[in-house]
C-alpha cells in the first residue's frame, strides 16, 4: 500500500504535473516517491492520466488537489484485489480527471431523436486519449472503444438494421441476429455482420483503415455517396484487411488476429513491426507526436508486448531494449494560451543530438 497521500503530497504532485514546482518541492516529491515502489506507481498512474489529456495547463487549474484526491480514492478502492482493477482504474481516469484538469475526457449525451413519436434516442460515448471504455448496447452487443474514439448509437434498435457510427477504433462482439444485420458505419466504409467478433480501426488522421475478423464473417463496403456502397471484401476468421483511403487499394491477409485487438485488454503487441509503425501506434494511444530522427531507424524492426504501462514507462522500456534514446521537447504556450501536443524525438543511441 502506498504511503499516505495527504494534502501536502497531492499539492506537490499537482505542482509537479503543472511544471510549476520549485526545486525544493520536486526534491520533496522525489524523496516521497523513492520511499516505496507503491508510491512510484501511484505517481506514474496520475502522471499517465494527466499526460494523456490535451489540457491547458495555464487556464484549467480547477481544484487540482481535490481532483487528485478523488482519483486516489478510486485507486485505493481498486487495490482491494479484484480482477476488475485495470478496468476500474480507467473508469476513474475517465470520470474524475475532468475535475482535475478541467477537460472533458468522457462524455455520454443524448442527442435529439424521435422520442416524442416513439423513435430511438441517440447517445454518444467518447474514450479519452490514454484510456479505453466498454459498453453494452440495447441488443446485448458488447463494444470496447480505444483511445481517442467515439461511438454514436441508439437507445434501442428499430427497423431492419442495427446501425452505429464509429470514429476511431472499436472492438465488437455482436449479438447474433441474422434477420437484423449489425452495421458499423465510418466516414469511409461500413462493416456488415450478423453475429461475430471483429475490430474496426478508422482514425481520421490515419490514411489506412483496418478491419480484423476474429470469428464469424463480415463484409466491408466502401461508401460512394447517396447512401450507396461498393463491396471491398468479405472477410473470414483471422483475416486482416488494410484499406488505403487515398489510393483505394486493399491488402487482405490471414494473420494471428489477437495483436490487432489486444488493446482492449490493455496490451500493445508488436511482432517484428517497423519502428515507424510502433511509434505511430504509441503516439495514437497517448496523443503524442513521436518522430524518428535519422534514416538508420526507418528499417529497424521491433518486438515487444506492453501491458498497461504509462507513456513514460514505454519510452523507458523502448530505450532499454533497442538501440535508441529519446528526448522530450519542452512545450511552450501557443498565442491563445493553449499548449501544443507533446512531442518526443527518438534517435539512435550514442549519437549526439541537439534540439
Amino acid at each position: 500500500m502506498a504511503e499516505k497521500l495527504n494534502d501536502d503530497i497531492l499539492t506537490l504532485i499537482s505542482k509537479n504535473l503543472e511544471g510549476v514546482a520549485s526545486e525544493d518541492e520536486n526534491l520533496r516529491l522525489h524523496t516521497w516517491i523513492s520511499i516505496a515502489e507503491s508510491n512510484r506507481k501511484y505517481y506514474l498512474e496520475l502522471k499517465n492520466i494527466w499526460e494523456a489529456s490535451d489540457h491547458n495547463l495555464s487556464y484549467n487549474k480547477i481544484d487540482d488537489v481535490e481532483g487528485l484526491k478523488k482519483v486516489k480514492i478510486r485507486i485505493s478502492i481498486g487495490r482491494s484485489g479484484n480482477k476488475l482493477w485495470g478496468y476500474l482504474q480507467r473508469i476513474a481516469a475517465i470520470l474524475l480527471i475532468p475535475v482535475t484538469v478541467g477537460t472533458i475526457f468522457f462524455m455520454r449525451h443524448r442527442s435529439e431523436g424521435n422520442s416524442a413519436s416513439g423513435g430511438p434516442v441517440y447517445n454518444e460515448v467518447y474514450a479519452a486519449f490514454g484510456t479505453r471504455s466498454a459498453l453494452k448496447l440495447a441488443d446485448s452487443t458488447l463494444v470496447w472503444l480505444n483511445s481517442g474514439s467515439s461511438l454514436r448509437y441508439p437507445d434501442r434498435f428499430t427497423g431492419r438494421n442495427r446501425e452505429v457510427d464509429l470514429k476511431g477504433e472499436a472492438y465488437f462482439e455482436v449479438k447474433t441476429d441474422p434477420s437484423h444485420p449489425f452495421i458499423v458505419k465510418t466516414s469511409n466504409f461500413i462493416v456488415k455482420a450478423t453475429g461475430t467478433k471483429f475490430n474496426v480501426l478508422n482514425y481520421e488522421s490515419n490514411s489506412l483503415s483496418e478491419v480484423t475478423l476474429i470469428s464469424g464473417k463480415v463484409s466491408v463496403n466502401e461508401l460512394t455517396g447517396s447512401n450507396k456502397s461498393n463491396l471491398i471484401s468479405n472477410l473470414g476468421p483471422n483475416q486482416h484487411l488494410k484499406y488505403d483511403k487515398q489510393n483505394k487499394t486493399i491488402s487482405l491477409r490471414d494473420e494471428d488476429s489477437y495483436k490487432y485487438y489486444a488493446w482492449k485488454d490493455g496490451k500493445l503487441i508488436f511482432r517484428n513491426e517497423p519502428l515507424s509503425d510502433v511509434v505511430k501506434k504509441i503516439g495514437q494511444v497517448f496523443n503524442v507526436d513521436i518522430q524518428l530522427n535519422g534514416p538508420e531507424l526507418q528499417g529497424y524492426r521491433y518486438r515487444a508486448t506492453f501491458q498497461d504501462e504509462s507513456l513514460e514507462e514505454i519510452l523507458r522500456l523502448l530505450k532499454m531494449t533497442s538501440p535508441v534514446d529519446y528526448k522530450e521537447i519542452k512545450r511552450t504556450p501557443l498565442p491563445d494560451g493553449s499548449f501544443p501536443k507533446k512531442q518526443v524525438i527518438i534517435f539512435q543511441k550514442n549519437l549526439i543530438k541537439s534540439y
